[in-house]
């Protein structure tokens, strides 16, 4: 290749007038070669630059305030402000649902009305049918206790229902077989989740809650 033709970005004349070309802009390369690569002699960005720069200083800022001042809350504080916050709102759902809910109003409204009950029955068949059988006879109470013998260990008002899926076996029961309860109310259902299940039970079950019945 003749000299008129060779790469004016690689050539020796070009590395040679490198400082005349980034008072230009153009692009140039690194006199320094190694395995015959040449890296670009170009300034980075300003944009670049106060990113990197910027975010250097965040880490300090961040380490100094967190570590050293312990001015920031830890992840587990954080958390626990999380959890507290949680189980506020739960607490306040199940109030006001309590404050419109007796055992009356189970049997006769909310156990009657078929979106609920078929709300109820989809939460069951997700939740409970795994220990309590999805007909509801537990397998033969090998799973768990069987919710169409007419039997309620806990308490057979439609509330009582209502309250051992909500908060889960009783404290100093032994449960089932050694198996307790899972306080379904702590765990994944919200009040009126709970309510929705207890009414398809209490649907299931008219004969064992009839004197409520109007």
């Amino acid at each position: 290749m003749d000299k008129m033709e060779q790469d004016p970005i690689t050539s020796n004349e070009a590395i040679k007038r490198a400082d005349y070309a980034r008072e230009k802009g153009e692009i140039v390369l690194r006199e320094h070669e190694y395995d015959g690569i040449q890296e670009y002699d170009q300034k980075l960005p300003n944009w670049w630059l106060f990113t990197l720069w910027g975010a250097i200083a965040a880490f300090f800022i961040y380490y100094t305030l967190y570590y050293t001042l312990d001015l920031l809350p830890s992840s587990t504080q954080v958390m626990d402000q999380r959890v507290a916050k949680i189980e506020e709102q739960r607490a306040q759902a199940l109030k006001a649902l309590l404050d419109n809910m007796d055992d009356s109003s189970l049997v006769n409204d909310w156990a009657t009305d078929t979106a609920v009950v078929s709300a109820g029955e989809g939460i069951y068949t997700s939740m409970c049918a795994a220990c309590h059988g999805a007909d509801l006879a537990a397998n033969g109470g090998t799973t768990g206790r069987a919710l169409n013998d007419g039997e309620w260990h806990y308490g057979a008002k439609p509330m009582d229902v209502f309250k051992i899926i909500n908060e889960g076996t009783p404290e100093g029961s032994n449960g089932y077989n050694g198996l307790k309860m899972v306080a379904w109310g702590k765990s994944g259902l919200s009040a009126e989740q709970v309510a929705q299940v207890t009414a398809y039970l209490i649907s299931l079950n008219p004969d064992d809650f009839k004197e409520y019945k109007k």
